[in-house]
């Protein structure tokens, strides 16, 4: 039976949103930009089957990257880790999970970039004005924060069950060589959503009049200081989850209003007190058991006191019998 690389979850997908996301740009373009279609129909295109090819063939089948080998190795398509498996090569793979994702933006990020300079430059090359420039460099640049952002949060959402075996496995043991990432840079993304499609809803209406563009710029400041706002509610909120057990306190109290926030702070308080309570039982039945200890050492000295006591008694008797017959 062909065994499907575990991989192949990731890629593909990402490889279908990636060619979304060129479409979209390119008919951007198309529509706006006054340049021979035939430099983006017929150059571009080809480079971007080349990535997509490389993007296959690294992380899919794990050609010139030996974290994905390891992943389809160790890893089934359904989410299952190898039964023979032992400990380190459960670590084993949990690392080279968090280095896949990792590993797997920043080559979205990079290629993609590169994708950009090759079209932006292939319109330079043919004489193209300053506002196709313009037009091809924003289009290029929406459609790769569209690429990256969902290659980002897709990869990390496909490997949480993965991820979530290996650390039941390993519970008990941590590894500092691995480093996570904060998910404080995630929502910073949130901000550059509602400046992008401006920039769509602009270029799509070029040429525009100074009073369009105050409007737009009016509307992506508001668009940003909601979403700050907001950004700043939900990182405060798991902020003080996050401090939970940190201190010695066993009442949790959130300042959200949310439901899942204060059920969370409610859970924490209940969970602490039981175990505040049993630390309490622990230690009583500690004392006793000291106590107990001391009184039992007390009756063992006491015995052998009196055992040695007696044997003396005996010896002094067997030494009267003796003085007696003589």
């Amino acid at each position: 039976m062909i065994k499907i690389p575990y991989t192949f979850k990731i890629v593909f997908p990402v490889m279908g949103w990636g060619l979304l996301c060129s479409f979209f740009s390119y008919t951007l373009i198309l529509t706006v930009a006054k340049i021979e279609q035939e430099v983006l129909v017929y150059g571009a295109p080809l480079f971007l089957v080349f990535l997509l090819i490389l993007f296959l063939l690294r992380y899919g089948f794990g050609f010139f990257y030996k974290e994905a080998k390891i992943i389809n190795n160790n890893i089934s398509y359904k989410d299952n880790l190898e039964k023979k498996e032992s400990k380190e090569d459960i670590r084993i793979t949990l690392k080279s999970l968090v280095s896949f994702c990792k590993n797997f933006y920043s080559f979205s990020f990079a290629s993609g970039l590169l994708f950009v300079a090759i079209t932006v430059l292939s319109v330079s090359f043919n004489y193209g004005t300053l506002e196709d420039f313009l037009i091809v460099l924003i289009s290029s640049l929406v459609g790769l924060f569209f690429f990256v952002s969902f290659s980002l949060f897709f990869s990390q959402q496909i490997v949480f069950p993965v991820i979530k075996k290996c650390r039941e496995v390993l519970f008990k043991e941590s590894d500092e060589s691995i480093v996570l990432s904060s998910v404080k840079s995630k929502f910073y993304l949130l901000f550059l959503f509602p400046f992008l499609s401006v920039l769509v809803v602009m270029i799509s209406i070029y040429p525009v009049d100074y009073k369009t563009i105050i409007l737009a710029l009016t509307g992506v400041v508001m668009a940003l200081i909601i979403g700050r706002v907001i950004y700043s509610y939900i990182y405060r909120s798991f902020s003080e989850i996050e401090k939970f057990g940190r201190k010695d306190e066993t009442n949790f109290i959130v300042g959200s209003l949310d439901k899942e926030f204060v059920d969370v702070a409610f859970n924490f308080s209940n969970l602490f007190k039981e175990m505040d309570l049993l630390r309490k039982q622990s230690e009583k039945t500690k004392k006793e058991m000291e106590k107990r200890m001391e009184e039992l050492e007390k009756f063992f000295d006491l015995t052998i006191d009196r055992e040695n006591e007696m044997v003396e008694l005996k010896k002094q008797i067997s030494e009267l019998k003796k003085c007696i017959k003589k």
